[in-house]
């Protein structure tokens, strides 16, 4: 065995085991977002268009408070919906970069990395169900899953272009 292998096995290793802790631990934070009530769930989303109101509307804070809420409200089911896209993309990134190796079929990779993220949404929406005012939905599993296809198809994409 070449020393040039050894070296690029060895990387591919540490970055396997460093992708699988910060799997975990992105995992966690998901987990913790979802355990928050619905009441501290809807102010974390309100508190989000409140910022999007100030950084995106003309005087903004010159509006009556009764209509930046308003606004922040509107804006909530966007705000909201983005998230969950964006911390799925993110996982499913994660995911593939825990998988990923150059020695296998892409392909096999991709599908076990986004299968592994998307039970995982299904399995936070079913965990919601028991949380105060909160709700487990299929439409929010298929909007984490179109997440983790983007993070899958980014993460291979970068990983493809190194090994």
């Amino acid at each position: 065995m070449s020393s040039t292998y050894y070296i690029i096995e060895r990387i591919v290793n540490m970055r396997r085991k460093i992708f699988i802790v910060l799997t975990i631990v992105w995992m966690i934070v998901i987990f913790a977002f979802s355990a928050k009530d619905a009441d501290e769930s809807g102010q974390a989303s309100n508190n989000v268009g409140l910022i999007i109101g100030r950084v995106f509307v003309s005087d903004f804070e010159k509006m009556p408070i009764e209509e930046q809420i308003a606004f922040a409200e509107k804006v909530d089911y966007p705000v909201r919906k983005t998230a969950h896209v964006l911390e799925y993309a993110l996982l499913g990134f994660l995911v593939m970069g825990a998988l990923y190796t150059p020695k296998r079929k892409w392909y096999y990779q991709s599908i076990l990395a986004w299968l592994i993220a998307t039970l995982y949404a299904a399995s936070d929406e079913f965990h919601q169900l028991f949380v105060q005012g909160r709700s487990g939905e299929i439409r929010d599993v298929c909007i984490d899953s179109s997440g983790v296809i983007i993070g899958v198809i980014l993460a291979l994409l970068i990983f493809s272009h190194i090994y």
